[in-house]
């Protein structure tokens, strides 16, 4: 089985390339994927040269010099990945890092399961904020969160990818939709664990109880609310109508730099509701 991995960079720090060295010996190949306006080429180079057994093949290093978004980036490096007859792509988010040695749990699953009908192995991600019961084995999800997913890329391409005109936000519950709905699966693997950092976490108290919630920039909120809206037009989604409701009592209840946020959230979506009828029209 011939396996890949992909990281999409946005001007990184040094721990977020070195980050690359948790999986790095798990694939057969490396794809680098910068968005950054300046190359880190030599850096990834000194990195990586520091890990035993470097081979300067095995990276494949893409500077796009500009922001292309999260889902450009990615659907290039699919359809290198495919090209090249790589069967399953591990994605990385840059900061995120293994608990477990997850490539192995998911090549283990692929060896004893037939996975002819699943579109992605999901690990469980660790955060401040994981509300998730503890399971044991495996079990069908609905979605999951990119970094740290194993895609077979037979059934990528064959749903298109990813949606690029969602650009960072909302690729995720968009591909999980489209295989669901195509009858593929989503498996999330116990065994399968990463530590993964989904915005700055947030606390209050409340009748004696310490409520968590995690808060991004104004800008990462007109574009969750643009892609939810996307979402709940375009499959008809109660599930995304609750999502919006909560990014909406965050912001009214809990956030006190109210003003941005709310026009943020009305922009995104009336971005959200055009790009819906651009599709439909």
């Amino acid at each position: 089985m011939k396996t890949c991995s992909m990281v999409v960079l946005y001007e990184p720090d040094n721990k977020e390339i070195e980050n690359i060295l948790d999986y790095y010996d798990s694939v057969d190949k490396a794809y680098i994927l910068d968005n950054s306006v300046e190359s880190r080429e030599t850096i990834v180079n000194d990195v990586l040269s520091k890990r035993s057994g470097h081979v300067k093949e095995k990276v494949e290093y893409i500077h796009f010099h500009k922001n292309i978004g999260l889902c450009k980036a990615l659907n290039y490096g699919m359809k290198l990945a495919a090209n090249e007859g790589f069967e399953w792509a591990l994605i990385m988010d840059a900061d995120s890092t293994f608990n477990t040695n997850v490539v192995n749990v998911y090549k283990d699953y692929i060896r004893e399961n037939d996975c002819s009908k699943i579109g992605v192995l999901a690990p469980v991600h660790l955060h401040d904020r994981n509300l998730e019961s503890k399971f044991e084995g495996q079990r069908d999800v609905s979605w999951a969160m990119t970094s740290g997913c194993f895609y077979n890329t037979a059934v990528f391409w064959k749903f298109h990818g990813f949606k690029e005109e969602l650009f960072v936000d909302g690729l995720d519950l968009d591909y999980c939709y489209k295989i669901n709905g195509g009858g593929d699966r989503v498996v999330e693997l116990a065994d399968a664990r990463i530590n993964h950092l989904p915005g700055e976490t947030r606390s209050l108290s409340f009748a004696g109880i310490e409520i968590k919630y995690g808060v991004a920039s104004p800008w990462r909120y007109y574009m969750q609310a643009r892609a939810i809206v996307w979402l709940m037009l375009e499959y008809h989604s109660i599930k995304e109508l609750a999502r919006y409701g909560m990014k909406w009592g965050k912001v009214l209840f809990l956030f006190k730099e109210k003003k941005e946020y709310i026009k943020q959230l009305v922009h995104g979506t009336k971005d959200g509701i055009n790009l819906w009828k651009d599709v439909h029209d």
